[in-house]
C-alpha cells in the first residue's frame, strides 16, 4: 500500500473530480471506497488509502476519509 500515485492515476477523471469536490477531509461514499479498491486492484484493496475520520455525532458511524498522503496527491497539500 505504498503506491499511492498509481491509485490516484487508476482513478477515472470523474472520481478525482467528486474527490476534489468534497475536499480532504470530506467523507468518502461508498461508491468512491469502491472506485479506491478497484483503482488499487480490487475489493477491498483500497483500505488504507482511506481510514476513519473523526466522529462529528456519536450517534453516526465514524466516516471514512482519505490518507493524508493520498490528500497530498490529490490535492497537493497535507491535512
Amino acid at each position: 500500500m505504498t503506491d499511492v500515485k498509481g491509485v490516484v492515476r487508476g482513478l477515472a477523471p470523474h472520481e478525482i473530480e467528486e474527490l476534489q469536490r468534497i475536499g480532504p477531509a470530506g467523507p468518502l461514499t461508498p461508491r468512491l471506497r469502491h472506485a479506491i479498491d478497484r483503482a488499487a486492484g480490487g475489493p477491498g484493496e483500497g483500505r488504507g488509502y482511506y481510514v476513519y475520520g473523526h466522529r462529528a455525532d456519536a450517534d453516526r458511524p465514524r466516516p471514512f476519509v482519505l490518507r493524508h498522503d493520498v490528500c497530498a496527491e490529490l490535492f497537493g497539500i497535507r491535512h
